[in-house]
């Protein structure tokens, strides 16, 4: 059987969950206020001292309250919920605090206060976040046990039920995306294209192309939304190049993230003959979300960033516009460029290549139980688009009629939040050449709700979706996961595949390039089913398909496969 994904394949991993869920029950009890955590199911209700579990952290010894709980887990996770619990982390106060103070944060711990309640059966949200910031603050580093002694009320009470089936909610989840991953990947490999033979001459995608590369940081001044971001502009050496002959790629960098860490994919495109452009978002990026953790800023991100976004390309397009003749001696094509973008950066491309908001869809959707019944994170981004309509109704009437780039000729979106936001009424507005790339273990962005959906849903003439299982939002995510779940492969192996991994889709990015940008028809060989699948290299699979219909993604999702006699 061919490897999956080792994040789902490790036996450990239904282990890795118990212990994390146990480890929640077993060890969120303030030592200093509460004698005892009460942990109930329904009616049934048992209670462990708090001495007991430090007892148990600082020596093994388990006294009798203590036994119940531990009856349930075998020796080996024993010792590990041992060693969580003295494990130290190290972490700034002033981070914690404004991580749990932002929106998306706040959400996010109220949700998990949900199932850990005050000794009242109140929500946990503000005990556990004055626990965490407090013990945050411990010189040398906290344990959980610091946290525990830290929770600030009388009581902590953990509902067994609404935690196990949480647990359960996400075990269904894991393997709803393992079917639809299998059924996607039924439908590549039973794709009726001919086989493309790939031309000799053509040139590797995945090997660095012939043309040096010159790099240069511009600075933007929007004077109408007093905006002044830079800009870094990848171009190809191309002796007697002539005017509009150089294709050009924008690409916008994800949440928190910043346009230097798509400099490894702008130096290659530039390479083989693309300039490549990364803005920098100011207002949803690295340095805003290093000044909330230092605590000069209050919020990840500004909800105006729905609209500056895409305006910023727009702007950036512009400028280069009104330098191209003076300062690249008009070689840059930007007639006809692409945009590509990471999770809140593909939203970006999507709505630059036509895909209009729909308010009415974000009302719908975002009540306070969405990202718990859909366990999808990225709700959470999308639903402050909602704050737009009292703070900036114009930018919501913005959005609404769309922000569409008539000089946008090919999307890639990566890892695109935009399921509630764009949803079923917006997506279908993109008539461009569009490419959707997901990773089948994605817990920020996940396959069903954020990409398999919305592939569905679009309408252009030419549309691509690939899956990748094994790989995750990031490429620090991924390494994050591997190592978690599966600790006896080494560091060193799993950094290996990972590049190998990026270097595949690098190359894979760069053929749309070619065919779309670049007019080479002869790269379309390596846009086929056959071919993508040749990429594989496990824990990492590609898969390619051209169409995908709700029918069939509802038959994959319920586990049944899809049969070639039914649809083809």
């Amino acid at each position: 059987m061919r490897v999956k994904f080792r994040c789902l394949r490790c036996p450990s991993w239904f282990r890795f969950q118990i212990l994390a869920t146990v480890s929640v029950f077993l060890t969120a009890i303030p030592a200093r206020a509460a004698e005892r955590l009460y942990v109930s199911y329904g009616l049934f209700e048992r209670s462990v001292s708090v001495s007991s579990l430090e007892s148990y952290a600082e020596d093994g010894t388990v006294n009798a309250d203590l036994r119940f709980f531990l009856s349930f887990l075998d020796s080996d996770l024993e010792e590990e919920l041992q060693r969580a619990l003295n494990t130290r982390y190290e972490l700034d106060p002033v981070a914690v605090s404004q991580s749990f103070y932002d929106p998306i944060g706040e959400t996010s711990l109220r949700y998990i206060g949900r199932g850990i309640q005050t000794g009242g059966r109140q929500n946990g949200l503000y005990a556990l976040r004055a626990a965490l910031v407090q013990a945050a603050a411990e010189p040398g580093g906290f344990t959980i046990l610091d946290v525990l002694r830290r929770f600030p009320t009388q009581g902590m009470r953990v509902d067994l039920k609404v935690l196990i089936e949480g647990l359960r909610a996400a075990k269904t989840f894991l393997e709803e995306t393992n079917q639809v991953i299998d059924g996607i990947q039924f439908l590549a490999r039973a794709s009726s294209e001919t086989e493309i033979p790939i031309p000799a001459e053509v040139l590797s995608l995945s090997e660095p192309g012939p043309f040096q590369v010159s790099t240069q940081t511009i600075t933007l001044r929007d004077d109408q939304r007093d905006r002044t971001y830079p800009a870094d502009l990848y171009l190809p050496e191309i002796p007697d190049a002539a005017p509009g002959s150089v294709p050009v790629i924008v690409i916008s960098h994800g949440l928190g993230s910043s346009r230097k860490d798509f400099s490894e994919i702008a130096q290659h495109s530039a390479s083989h003959g693309f300039a490549a452009v990364l803005p920098e978002h100011i207002g949803s990026n690295k340095d805003l979300q290093q000044a909330v953790l230092a605590g000069r800023a209050n919020e990840f991100f500004r909800a105006r960033e729905f609209v500056d976004r895409p305006l910023d390309v727009t702007y950036l397009l512009d400028e280069l516009e009104r330098r191209n003749q003076s300062e690249w001696q008009g070689r840059l094509n930007l007639k006809e460029v692409a945009v590509g973008g990471h999770s809140f950066g593909a939203y970006t491309a999507l709505v630059l290549g036509g895909a209009t908001a729909d308010f009415d869809n974000l009302h719908r959707s975002c009540d306070r139980e969405s990202f718990i019944e859909f366990l999808n994170p990225a709700l959470l981004l999308q639903c402050r688009a909602l704050e737009l309509e009292t703070t900036e109704p114009e930018a919501v009437q913005q959005l609404t009629q769309g922000l569409q780039d008539p000089r946008v000729r090919l999307v890639i979106a990566v890892n695109p939040v935009n399921s509630v936001i764009l949803g079923e009424q917006g997506l279908p507005q993109i008539q461009l050449p569009t490419v959707i790339v997901s990773s089948g273990f994605d817990p920020a962005a996940p396959l069903i709700p954020e990409q398999a959906n919305a592939f569905t849903w679009l309408t252009a003439p030419e549309k691509y979706l690939i899956v990748v299982r094994g790989a995750s939002h990031t490429v620090e995510l991924t390494t994050l996961i591997n190592r978690t779940v599966d600790p006896s492969v080494a560091i060193e192996q799993i950094e290996a595949e990972v590049r190998v991994f990026r270097s595949n889709l690098r190359a894979l990015l760069l053929a749309f390039l070619q065919v779309y940008l670049a007019d080479n028809s002869e790269y379309r060989a390596f846009l086929q089913p056959f071919y993508v699948e040749t990429l594989d290299d496990p824990p990492f699979e590609f898969s390619l398909i051209r169409s995908l219909s709700q029918e069939q993604l509802l038959q994959m999702i319920n586990g049944e496969l899809v049969r070639e006699e039914d649809h083809f």
